[in-house]
């Protein structure tokens, strides 16, 4: 049988190229994809030549050519021997690529698949596992309820983390992004307030907001390692920055003294080794767990990201995609690409 998938061969090059699938093993399923969702900070990082580890001699991950993608959604279309879990049908979300057809192992502790049900839109579906990274906020955050939450940066992984923050009963909610399309759309979807970051009058403006303080708690979800001090700036004294964008780049400005020490704040890291695959005395949340809240939460509607995904393409558009994310943010948020 032969596949598609996507291949960045180089920085900002990518084009799509047939592989032969190979047939499934014992413990393994063949998966026939529906939709995958790109994850654009990653990813574009990748696409950019700026990915961290790219030129990180002791890592393996990425190296180009690259296929890019971890999230998606699909149909169970063969099966291996000693499965007995799975059957020919299933719709299953996992750590998809972005590529027509997938062999997993249902047993590798890294697979994050999932069985879902006959129903839920694939374009949705296909954002699960890239949501666990924005659910991790709320794992780290621990109080939430009634509690003031502003999110930087207004890309899918903020919005994302908005709406899990709003379903949890936090409020007020404060979209913090420039570009004031994305602050309209948590704005519509959760009755967030948006501000500039860039105003002069930030600080006057959120606590207008919150009934004279700053934000309990404020989410990084930016990746720009600059944002690091405005964060830490605006959140009220005692409370909790927590870090959910991947920073690539130093901080060079911040003054811990001032900034973290002189007003008790908590800087909380919040990336993918808040959740493991078991229970550890610091990070209790697990993989399995998550993704059956977060599958219950999009299947339920509780959390709904369907206005999120701007754009639905097939593997061909990839690198419009790619240069409209980078380019063109007031246009584009959340890509599913189309099997």
């Amino acid at each position: 049988m032969q596949g598609h998938r996507v291949v960045m061969s180089k920085p900002y090059d990518c084009h799509v190229e047939t592989y032969e699938v190979p047939e499934p093993k014992a413990g393994e399923i063949l998966i026939e994809t529906e939709a995958s969702g790109i994850s654009a900070g990653t990813e574009l990082a990748v696409y950019t030549g700026v990915h961290q580890w790219l030129n990180d001699p002791t890592r393996t991950w990425p190296r180009f050519p690259f296929v890019p993608g971890y999230s998606g959604v699909g149909r169970v279309i063969g099966l291996g021997s000693q499965v007995s879990d799975y059957a020919v049908g299933d719709r299953v979300v996992w750590g998809a690529r972005h590529e027509s057809h997938a062999v997993v192992d249902v047993n590798a502790p890294d697979a994050l698949i999932h069985k879902i049900g006959p129903d839920a839109p694939a374009k949705i579906m296909a954002f699960v596992t890239l949501a666990r990274f924005p659910f991790a906020a709320l794992t780290q955050s621990r109080e939430m309820l009634g509690q003031c939450v502003a999110v930087m940066g207004q890309g899918m992984i903020g919005q994302m983390a908005i709406r899990m923050f709003s379903a949890a009963g936090a409020w007020p909610l404060i979209s913090v992004d420039t570009v004031a399309q994305r602050r309209e759309t948590a704005h519509k979807a959760v009755g967030a307030f948006g501000v500039d970051p860039t105003s002069p009058t930030l600080k006057e403006e959120l606590r207008e907001i919150n009934g004279g303080v700053l934000p309990d708690i404020v989410v990084e979800a930016t990746g720009n390692p600059q944002a690091v001090k405005t964060a830490m700036n605006i959140v009220e004294s005692g409370g909790k920055v927590v870090m959910v964008g991947s920073p690539r780049g130093i901080a060079g400005d911040v003054d811990f003294y001032w900034d973290l020490h002189g007003r008790s704040i908590q800087l909380i890291g919040a990336h993918g080794s808040a959740i493991g695959t078991a229970p550890r005395e610091k990070f209790s949340f697990v993989r399995d767990r998550a993704m059956r809240t977060l599958i219950h939460l999009f299947e339920s509607g509780k959390v709904n990201i369907d206005d999120l995904v701007t754009h639905n393409v097939p593997g061909s558009e990839a690198k419009a995609m790619y240069d409209g994310l980078l380019n063109q943010k007031d246009e584009f948020l959340a890509v599913a690409i189309h099997w």
